[in-house]
């Protein structure tokens, strides 16, 4: 009976050794006001991005939604300007923010009604961080969605289905 109880006891823990322990559990976000969903695996904060008065002449509203795993961060920052987007200085900017010493990725997207691009870099941050980004905009707003995590170990997988959950809502 004991050899037997040993033998389930190495099981589990042999089980949950493979999976990971704790495998992330999603939820779906959805912020009408903001006009998009997207999906957190843990605690999000939800912050007005502070703008200088210079900014506030082209954007009537800017929020940041974040979830910061440590190791990792997720980031949708929504922002509603008064006349449109200049795409690709925004999302060039953002990237350029990231400080990664090496663009790995640099694709179009498809958005119906919009544009999307994709960039993702290597050696980011302080040099131990690579960064997968998704950026969008339609009609007057510009959404960024950004990944931040370690080089070594991180989870890839989860940053990419952190970015590939987000979704503009209507029309």
């Amino acid at each position: 009976m004991v050899a037997h109880f040993r033998c389930l006891l190495i099981s589990c823990v042999v089980s949950i050794l493979a999976t990971g322990g704790n495998a992330a559990e999603w939820k779906k976000h959805r912020y009408t006001a903001d006009r998009f969903e997207v999906e957190f695996s843990g605690a999000i904060s939800v912050s007005e991005t502070k703008i200088n008065e210079e900014t506030k002449k082209a954007v009537v509203r800017a929020t940041d939604y974040q979830q910061d795993g440590g190791e990792f961060v997720y980031i949708v920052a929504a922002s509603l300007t008064k006349t449109g987007v200049n795409f690709e200085k925004g999302s060039d900017a953002s990237f350029a923010a990231l400080k990664c010493k090496s663009k790995t990725k640099d694709v179009p997207l498809t958005v119906a009604g919009g544009r999307g691009r994709e960039l993702a870099g290597t050696d980011c941050h302080d040099g131990n961080y690579r960064a997968e980004t998704r950026y969008f905009t339609k009609d007057k707003w510009f959404y960024q969605a950004l990944t931040l995590f370690k080089k070594e170990g991180g989870d890839v997988e989860s940053a990419r289905y952190f970015l590939q959950s987000f979704k503009i809502l209507g029309n």
